[in-house]
């Protein structure tokens, strides 16, 4: 019911967005639209040249920098649900990490080296190949491009899911000051100034700083700084370009930019715990092996908490916590900066670009795992097993002049968290491409080159309990022994420790043409493309335990692809637009950090690449002149080795981490569809919707518990991470002119739904899987205010805003700990409100 409810809201939202874009600009129209506002044209650079939006034969969104400072989008995680078919949620442990989903398709929350995204980045043409640096400030972001569907011939590699374009404002030949600062509730501050010096001996230069910070947005009790509290942040950011024409021909732009997030990630609440009782899992007919999960619950409920008001969240519920106990206090600190050079020349025949990019990412955290504080309780020692056992029980099993001893003795305790674990990662990466392009009446055409090296290590230390049941080692002295247990229940301390370093290389070239059988104005153009990729890559590890290896262990592997892509678009009418596209990609390949070594080698094994075809069609539109813009698409992917992150079931015992699999064949079928509208001159609507369905059809993801047996066909009970199956989003937009000025009333009241996402894609080693699946998210945002406020030469602004104005507590993230017998996960920002002044000139 629940399920059929939503697809209902969905589809009605659907419907109404559509009724919305025929009856009310019709009206508009028979009431002189002739004389009214038109929509802008939207141009892109999706193909590698300037392109209004709507002659590009893809999904393509493109959200400006008016709409980002309005819905008040302050890095790229703030971008999710604008789309349709993207999602984007916040890291576990660090404040700059996010897990971008497109039409489905994920990185699955993995933010180990060895892992490439799904989902490509891209600032200012520079590829960002790591997911936790993805959270980067969106300060002076002249536009976001959102491609949906694989671009795997211009993008190239590793954006199977799609591609996100962060294209930053180019310096001004005219001095530019813009400023502005803010304050909202958890003693929120936020400033930012932007100044273009304009050119100065020919020389462009802007320079923009902004700086924010606020308390956390839930209590840890066992932390008195506010400052200090989970969801606290401060972040500092700078940027700097400088552009130089040539000749009236050419350029170069230098773009310098600089980040510092620090703070205590959003807080991990424990919402499930394990009795311990075996799981089963039978799959046509066969019993799978299973992950099973240690007995959490009896330790718990026997434990001794070292602050008396942490106890209570011991027991584990589904529901937001306002208060949390973190005896560790957890915090992660994230430094980013990045030189990007742009050198382009048209020499009439040809134009050729050159992009450089040379980027740093420094990232360290602390993570308190289990949100309970310190408690104690039984420890388990091989040589402790029998302390405290009756003298009677112990006859027979050990030496009778022991008995005394071993009777009087007490089991030792200690005290432990379920899960707590640092992290310091280092990252560098260089990227050089080079384009060549043309046109003519006939032919749009782009031939390029593209490089990319990367080098990250990553040290991460671990300390973790698990919870024995010490009858499973007791009962085989006999029923009596194990009934005089006192402790039945003990924690193991597990400490380990993951240390490596991970390097990649990858090539390609690449080339696209556009050709108009009739001339540019016939209406029909034939787009065909095509790239091929190279990527070698090296694992270098040396340690996954508890002590260093002697000698260190290496993994090698090397990748290729040709990627193409088909596409005919036909103009159907003036203002209508249509399109089909059959496209290709891939994911690299790659490495888990932990897997062990292949048996009797010292060489750690690789997981395969991941390969889509993409079936796409579109119509395109601009009605009652150009009032509407309503666009729409529909797709169907096939993936083949469908790279997906599960828990490991075959961890060292008492250790947790997830690992990258391939699963065989998946099916992606879905589709979407945009809007805006101008209804009268006082209010226009903007609107999106999508939905995906995903279809495994293959996944060898099963292990018989039959010895020998073959891999098992898990598809039918496999299911999609990190995907919403509906997204949508609908704003009504007003503004009234104030006065005889110049000065506007302004407004914006939205509304965003995203359907629940799974964390796994199988319980096979999740078991709790289906009971942390995400919440519904259903989402309003308001903002109103004055600006274009006559200042003498300037203009001022003052707006009010709120977001999550209903104050949902939506659980947006789970982690599962598979065989350490707990899961939980992460809340979403309550409702956070403020207001913002601003002045330009």
């Amino acid at each position: 019911m629940k399920k059929a409810f939503h697809v209902h809201r969905a589809s009605a939202l659907a419907i109404g967005v559509s009724l919305i874009a025929v009856s009310q600009p019709a009206a508009a129209q028979d009431t002189g639209a002739d004389a009214a506002p038109a929509l802008d044209t939207i141009v892109v650079t999706a193909q590698k040249r300037s392109q209004n939006l709507q002659d590009v034969p893809i999904a393509i969104s493109a959200i400006d920098s008016a709409k980002i400072e309005k819905l008040g989008v302050q890095d790229a995680r703030d971008l999710s649900g604008l789309a349709p078919n993207v999602t984007i949620v916040s890291g576990t442990t660090s404040n700059s990490a996010a897990v971008i989903s497109m039409r489905g398709i994920s990185n699955g929350g993995s933010e180990t080296f060895g892992v490439d995204t799904a989902s490509g980045l891209y600032v200012d043409g520079v590829y960002i190949s790591r997911s936790g640096a993805a959270g980067l400030d969106v300060a002076d972001i002249e536009r976001v491009e959102v491609l949906r569907g694989p671009q795997g011939t211009l993008f190239g590699r590793n954006t199977t899911g799609g591609a996100i374009h962060f294209i930053s404002r180019a310096p001004s030949n005219e001095f530019r000051l813009k400023a502005e600062g803010g304050y909202g509730n958890f003693d929120a501050w936020n400033g930012r100034i932007t100044v273009d010096l304009g050119a100065i001996a020919g020389i462009a230069t802007s320079f923009s700083y902004s700086h924010r910070q606020r308390d956390g947005v839930v209590d840890n009790i066992l932390e008195p700084r506010d400052s200090r509290d989970p969801g606290s942040r401060k972040s500092d950011s700078f940027r700097g370009a400088a552009k130089i024409e040539l000749g009236g021909t050419g350029s170069i732009q230098y773009i310098f930019d600089w980040s510092k997030v620090s703070g205590s990630p959003m807080a991990f609440q424990l919402t499930n715990v394990s009795d311990g009782t075996p799981r089963n899992i039978v799959v046509d007919g066969q019993q799978l092996v299973v992950t099973q999960p240690a007995p959490v619950k009896q330790y718990l409920q026997s434990a001794t908490f070292a602050n008396a008001d942490c106890a209570a969240l011991a027991e584990p519920r589904r529901a937001y916590r306002s208060k949390i106990c973190n005896d560790i206090s957890s915090y992660a600190v994230d430094e980013i900066w990045g030189h990007n050079l742009q050198v382009e020349n048209d020499f009439d025949i040809f134009k050729v670009k050159m992009t450089s990019g040379y980027r740093i990412w420094h990232s360290d955290s602390v993570s308190d795992l289990d949100g309970l504080g310190a408690f104690s309780g039984p420890a388990f020692t091989p040589t402790s097993l029998l302390n405290g056992l009756p003298a009677s029980v112990l006859q027979g099993i050990v030496p009778a002049a022991s008995i005394p001893f071993i009777s009087s003795a007490a089991v030792p305790t200690v005290q432990q968290n379920l899960f707590e674990t640092s992290n310091t990662r280092r990252h560098r990466q260089l990227s050089q491409e080079i384009e060549v392009s043309g046109n003519s009446d006939h032919l749009d055409w782009v031939v390029g080159g593209f490089y990319f090296w990367e080098k990250g290590s990553e040290y991460n230390p671990q300390n973790s309990g698990f919870v024995l049941d010490t009858n499973s080692i007791l009962s085989r002295y006999g029923s009596a022994v194990a009934a005089a247990n006192p402790a039945r229940y003990r924690l193991v301390q597990t400490l380990t420790t993951l240390s490596y370093t991970a390097e990649a290389e990858s090539s390609a070239l690449y080339g696209q043409a556009t050709y108009y059988p009739g001339g540019r104005g016939s209406g029909l153009r034939v787009t065909a493309g095509g790239r091929y990729t190279w990527d070698n890559k090296r694992l270098f590890r040396t340690q996954n335990g508890a002590v260093p290896f002697a000698v260190p262990q290496v993994g090698k592997a090397s990748y290729s692809k040709f990627t193409w892509n088909l596409m005919l678009g036909y103009d159907l009418a003036d203002g209508i637009s249509s399109y089909a596209r059959v496209a290709t990609g891939y994911r690299s390949g790659g490495f888990n950090a932990s897997d062990p070594v292949a048996s009797g080698t010292n060489t750690i094994p690789s997981f395969g690449q991941e390969n889509v075809t993409s079936y796409e069609v579109g119509l395109k539109t601009e009605l009652f002149h150009r009032r509407v813009r309503f666009n729409v698409a529909g797709y169907y992917n096939v993936y083949k080795d469908l790279a997906v992150n599960v828990p490991v079931p075959d961890a060292p015992q008492g250790t947790f981490s997830t690992r990258i699999a391939n699963a065989g064949k998946v099916n992606y079928a879905g589709f979407e569809a945009e809007l805006q509208a101008i209804l009268t001159d006082n209010f226009s609507i903007d609107g999106a919707i999508g939905y995906v369905n995903v279809d495994y059809k293959e996944f060898l993801g099963g292990k018989s518990t039959v010895p020998g047996a073959p891999a098992v066909d898990i598809a039918s009970i496999a299911v999609p991470s990190y995907t919403s199956p509906w997204t949508g989003n609908i704003a009504l937009n007003a503004q009234f002119p104030i006065g005889a000025g110049s000065a506007r009333l302004v407004g914006r009241v939205g509304y965003t739904h995203e359907d629940g996402k799974y964390s796994f894609p199988t319980a096979l080693s999740a078991p709790f899987n289906d009971a942390i699946k995400g919440d519904d998210r259903d989402l309003i945002d308001a903002q109103i205010g004055i600006d274009r406020i006559p200042l003498g030469n300037a203009e001022g602004e003052i707006r009010i805003w709120g977001k999550n104005l209903t104050n949902a507590k939506d659980f947006v993230r789970g982690i599962d700990f598979g065989q350490l017998g707990y899961a939980g996960g992460y809340y979403a920002d309550p409702r956070t409100y403020g207001i913002t002044i601003g002045v330009k000139y």
